[in-house]
């Protein structure tokens, strides 16, 4: 479901694609007062077109990126535009802060975050002359790293990628268009934006030996740790999984890009790398507690901070609840499979109350609670929460807080809220027990008119006992006490 909440951005009762997005006066007022009368700004998709009346765009070639966060993207267009009129040079730039926010976040795609400015250079001669200007004109400014372009010499926020200029399609069997770019002798490829810098076969760098990253003669990171496997990969870094060759133990490592999920905070921009320090001093924050990673090092290593964890080995629960032998709404008609799944959500339900009273116990609120960051081992009975970026200390102020929670996990009154309260973290619980046996908790999200409970009681109605349906809600009516005297008083094997 998650996916789909990106075409609620636009408009929050129907979907939309962000091409609909409202935009506001901000960046066209500004890029028109930059323009000269002869220069034309039209809207396409979430940008803004900007045209020289006799320039010709030409279907590919080399382009120049300028990525910038929302706190200096209007420092960026003044810097910028002027020398794009003065070489008559096509270009586009993100239509709104909003939308160049969300460029720049976590669920956008690799391939294409951080590009504030597209330009589009008429040949390779104007291509060299204007990306040197720019360069110049932004050498103290500072932007998201463009993961699909090389970085030109030394700057912070101008890059440059070989790729198409005008959108050339490709309709696949499934209907979805794939943008193309053309050979020299005239065949079709496909023009991958790929989270590396990487050229068609037939082009030369324009720039060739301007390595961007020191090679290291060490193949550990931090001379310390060995990559096994990456969990996942975001815009704002991966997760991997490493051994630590100082102890020989497995960890966690979480990585986070400079000026990638950037919020406004106070006076500040705050990005994935304070995001990641503030993870870092809330685990400390809970050192010794079983439930939680422990931290072990906290590293920079080339433009990248790094936060290393123990690792716990368990499976998220978003994951368990896929497993065969754990699923029960589809087999409500066998009253063994029901008692088995009440034993072992009966124990998750202990297990994560006891977890979440704990953590609040040490002066934390979690803020984000919900399948994905819950992990438990069926076999062991380990079990833990991750990703606290978003937890916040009791008296302190956090610029995540108020607004990092997954969808469906959060009462739909509080989703504006700027602040976190221990409700907020024991509604998550309710709602992550409901997702147990019914992962519908996104579609709560789309349609707040939704009853929440007409589906699970569809399922008491089935034969799911009711204590279930009486402990998630008095978790989301805000009643925890209540819901943990259910829960421990109940034996799912006597019936």
């Amino acid at each position: 479901m998650e996916e789909f909440s990106f075409y609620t951005l636009t408009n929050p009762d129907y979907f939309e694609t962000l091409s609909r997005f409202p935009v506001s006066s901000a960046y066209p007022e500004l890029l028109k007062s930059l323009l000269p009368p002869d220069w034309s700004i039209s809207r396409f998709d979430v940008f803004l077109k900007a045209s020289f009346e006799r320039s010709v765009l030409k279907p590919q070639g080399f382009k120049i990126h300028v990525s910038s966060s929302v706190a200096d993207a209007e420092t960026v267009l003044r810097r910028v535009v002027p020398e794009c009129v003065r070489a008559e040079v096509t270009f586009k730039i993100v239509a709104d802060p909003f939308l160049l926010r969300f460029l720049n976040s976590k669920r956008y795609a690799r391939g294409g975050s951080g590009k504030f400015v597209t330009i589009y250079p008429p040949d390779e001669r104007s291509f060299v002359t204007l990306i040197e200007a720019l360069h110049q004109a932004t050498k103290d400014l500072k932007g998201p790293y463009i993961l699909s372009d090389k970085r030109y010499r030394d700057s912070k926020s101008v890059f440059y990628r070989y790729g198409g200029f005008q959108r050339m399609y490709d309709l696949r069997t499934d209907g979805m268009q794939t943008l193309m770019i053309r050979k020299p002798d005239g065949t079709w490829i496909a023009d991958d934006r790929r989270p590396y810098f990487s050229l068609p076969e037939w082009v030369q760098d324009p720039f060739p030996g301007q390595d961007e990253v020191p090679e290291s003669d060490s193949e550990l990171l931090h001379d310390r740790y060995d990559v096994q496997e990456a969990f996942t990969f975001t815009n704002t870094g991966g997760v991997y999984k490493a051994i630590d060759r100082t102890t020989g133990r497995t960890v966690v490592i979480k990585e986070a890009r400079p000026y990638t999920e950037a919020w406004m905070g106070g006076d500040r921009t705050v990005d994935a790398i304070v995001a990641l320090q503030q993870e870092h001093d809330v685990l400390q924050r809970l050192r010794g507690l079983s439930c939680v990673p422990q931290v072990i090092d906290l590293f920079q290593e080339w433009e990248h901070t790094f936060l290393v964890t123990t690792y716990i080995d368990g499976t998220a629960l978003a994951s368990m609840r896929a497993n065969d032998d754990f699923i029960v709404m589809t087999n409500m008609d066998d009253p063994e499979r029901i008692i088995r799944f009440c034993v072992e959500w009966r124990g998750l339900a202990l297990r994560l109350l006891d977890a979440v009273e704990a953590i609040h116990a040490r002066g934390v609120l979690v803020g984000d609670i919900s399948p994905g960051n819950v992990l438990a081992n069926r076999d062991t009975g380990e079990f833990g929460l991750i990703d606290f970026e978003g937890a916040l200390v009791s008296g302190g102020v956090s610029p995540f807080s108020g607004q990092w929670f997954n969808p469906g996990f959060r009462k739909p009154e509080r989703r504006q809220a700027r602040t976190l309260e221990p409700f907020d973290d024991f509604y998550a619980c309710g709602m992550l027990l409901y997702n147990l046996f019914c992962p519908v908790q996104n579609l709560f999200e789309l349609d707040k008119g939704q009853p929440i409970f007409r589906i699970l009681d569809h399922f008491i109605e089935a034969g799911l006992p009711a204590q279930i349906r009486t402990v998630i809600q008095e978790l989301l009516e805000g009643r925890p006490e209540v819901a943990r005297q259910v829960v421990e008083s109940w034996d799912p094997l006597k019936r």
